[in-house]
């Protein structure tokens, strides 16, 4: 079954309140007539009422919570990781593994994951030389 965007459901949902077919709905819309169906009684079992009022509200129509296993890339974990390697000039040297056992709990992967998100890239890390005392005295 397609996602359909929550402006799409409430259109067809719109028609379907006030008396168009699913044939009609179906090509004004594009959701097929079984679909329209699901959308139609999700909404009627959050609160909607058709004979009360057709007011359509955000919650009769919005998109159902999803199982699945909770991410870690949590505001703390988040925060620890960027904490660490903004942490000094030597942080950004750190492997995505080493920071992973430092913080514990998180595989290198959601700190790379973390990582990419806040904008960091994989760079080689750069040397200024320093001056040479011949350097120093013809600054001088």
């Amino acid at each position: 079954m397609p996602s359909y965007d929550i402006a799409t459901r409430a259109q067809a949902l719109t028609l379907k309140l006030f008396g168009f077919s699913n044939a009609q709905i179906e090509s004004t819309t594009g959701i097929q007539p079984r679909t329209l169906n699901n959308i139609y009684r999700k909404a009627i079992s959050r609160g909607l009422n058709p004979q009360e009022s057709t007011k359509i509200l955000d919650y009769h129509i919005e998109d159902g919570s999803r199982s699945g296993r909770p991410t870690k890339q949590g505001e703390e974990v988040t925060s620890n990781v960027l904490s660490k390697v903004r942490g000094d000039r030597y942080a950004r040297e750190k492997t995505c593994a080493y920071i992973a056992a430092e913080i514990g709990g998180v595989s290198e992967v959601t700190v790379w994951r973390i990582l990419r998100q806040a904008g960091f890239r994989k760079t080689k890390p750069t040397r200024k030389p320093g001056l040479t005392a011949e350097m120093k005295e013809a600054r001088l």
